[in-house]
């Protein structure tokens, strides 16, 4: 199934949102704190300096934020500081379906090892079907004799994610 969907005014759904370079965690702030679901994954990133190595929290999607609202409701998450459009296409919104940031979550909440991967269209659809992992949905992008990778693709903002799980762990969807 496609990740866009035709887009209900009065029903809530998520959206991706671009922001200003940098402030993707300060928009997600700023919403929840007007009481908007919203959603930044995450990853943490070893950064190299001439002294020292230190892990630093990055958002996944540079300049990009979800939220989760009736798209009625846009007046108040366009207008928010760092929040430069709710991403669309020839002037009509997009939604990403529900399970699409639910497997987002489930990886960043499971940290798994997940990395920026180029968009990909085609491709097996799977779900995993057993583990912490269970009922994460995705693409079959390689497959090994143990391990699989898998890509979490969001095509609202041609962004994907990819990780490698236990082959014997994904079913078709």
């Amino acid at each position: 199934m496609n990740s866009i969907n035709t887009t209900n005014t009065t029903t809530p759904e998520w959206f991706a949102l671009y922001t200003k370079p940098q402030h993707e965690k300060f928009v997600e702030s700023a919403l929840i704190g007007k009481g908007i679901e919203s959603f930044t994954p995450t990853v943490l990133l070893k950064k190299k300096w001439s002294d020292r190595v230190k892990l630093i929290e990055q958002p996944l999607f540079k300049s990009y934020c979800f939220a989760k609202f009736p798209l009625k409701d846009k007046i108040p998450i366009v207008s928010q500081r760092g929040v430069v459009n709710i991403v669309n296409f020839k002037n009509k919104y997009v939604s990403v379906q529900d399970n699409v940031i639910d497997s987002l979550k489930i990886l960043v909440e499971n940290k798994v090892k997940i990395d920026p991967y180029p968009y990909l269209k085609a491709g097996d659809r799977i779900r995993v079907k057993r583990g912490s992992l269970k009922n994460v949905e995705g693409y079959i992008i390689e497959k090994r004799s143990k391990n699989t990778a898998i890509v979490i693709s969001i095509e609202a903002i041609a962004s994907s994610v990819r990780c490698v799980i236990d082959a014997a762990d994904v079913e078709s969807a």
